[in-house]
């Protein structure tokens, strides 16, 4: 399983960000890129071709996309993921600047629990932060060693 954060720069410098911890416990099976409105990454439109990748991302109903439903998960042989690693209003502007993440199956998880991070005002109701997304995604791939050092390493940011 291979994760690519598509990072805003901002983020990059924040120190209450999350997706350096996801980095810190995936390692080199998580790959952060600059998001460039102009210039995509070239790494990245490779990434986009390739069919078993999926954007983890909560995008709007009206919005034409590829969106998985929850009993397409299960069936799924996705194991390339890219998340957008920044605000939620810049996540959303990432999103729409960024017609290329719009031709790639999309999937939001439907979460029935708050946020538990605490160090920035959480911006939406049941928004999850980077690392609470990759921590809900390692549960459901069942990868328990990466979900247990990434838990660690978020509970203790997080305090």
């Amino acid at each position: 399983m291979m994760i690519t954060l598509l990072t805003h720069a901002r983020e990059l410098n924040k120190s209450t960000g999350t997706g350096k911890l996801v980095k810190a416990a995936l390692g080199d099976r998580c790959n952060i890129i600059t998001w460039s409105r102009t210039k995509p990454d070239k790494s990245l439109l490779l990434t986009l071709q390739n069919k078993t990748t999926l954007l983890l991302y909560p995008v709007n109903s009206d919005k034409q996309t590829h969106l998985l439903t929850e009993l397409d998960w299960p069936q799924t042989q996705y194991n390339h993921f890219i998340l957008l690693d920044s605000t939620w209003q810049e996540a959303r502007k990432i999103y729409n600047r960024s017609p290329y993440l719009h031709t790639i199956p999309s999937y939001a998880f439907d979460v029935n629990y708050p946020s538990a991070y605490r160090l920035r005002r959480n911006q939406r109701n049941m928004g999850l932060c980077t690392a609470e997304v990759v921590l809900e995604l390692l549960d459901r791939q069942k990868h328990v060693g990466d979900y247990n050092s990434l838990s660690e390493l978020f509970q203790q940011h997080n305090h």
